[in-house]
């Protein structure tokens, strides 16, 4: 299942490349997720800087169907690797996460860029329930949560960039 979003900011692209890979806001941004745990690393290889994110998550809004394969808790792995900046600024991101010890994928893309007077940062992801039967039916509620999730981070990025 497909999840696009996106978020303008009063910024250039730099500035909220910079704010994306913040070790700082990505970790106030498991905080607003109310992670019950999470691991934030930013590293680079080569001209790419990696931010991977582990957060340990309560499996509270989870349907029944699917506790038994989740349990209490949900750890969602997430990484990101930002490809150097083109001569306009602009950056790319390849995107790819797991939910741990579940048939959960995603993978996408995601984009820093100048559009008229803000920068757009946006996300193009599949989601993915590899469950016989009853993934199809799982997916919306994976896409609602990671589309939650991000939500909140890029309100967070408004506020950052805001400073």
């Amino acid at each position: 299942m497909e999840l696009k979003m996106s978020a303008s900011y009063d910024a250039t692209p730099e500035e909220v490349f910079a704010i994306v890979t913040d070790t700082a806001f990505r970790e106030q941004a498991c905080e607003k997720t109310k992670a019950l745990s999470y691991d934030v690393q930013v590293s680079t290889s080569g001209a790419d800087t990696v931010v991977r994110v582990s957060r340990e998550m309560a499996a509270t809004d989870i349907p029944d169907m699917a506790r038994k394969f989740v349990g209490e808790t949900l750890t969602v792995v997430q990484t990101e690797t930002w490809h150097a900046a083109a001569a306009d600024g602009t950056r790319t991101a390849d995107v790819s996460g797991v939910i741990s010890n579940t048939p959960v994928t995603l993978k996408g893309t995601a984009r820093i860029a100048t559009e008229g007077a803000q920068t757009v940062q946006s996300i193009d992801l599949d989601i993915k329930v590899a469950i016989p039967l009853i993934g199809k039916k799982l997916e919306p509620f994976v896409v609602d949560a990671i589309r939650s999730g991000l939500q909140k981070e890029h309100d967070l990025g408004h506020e950052w960039s805001g400073k």
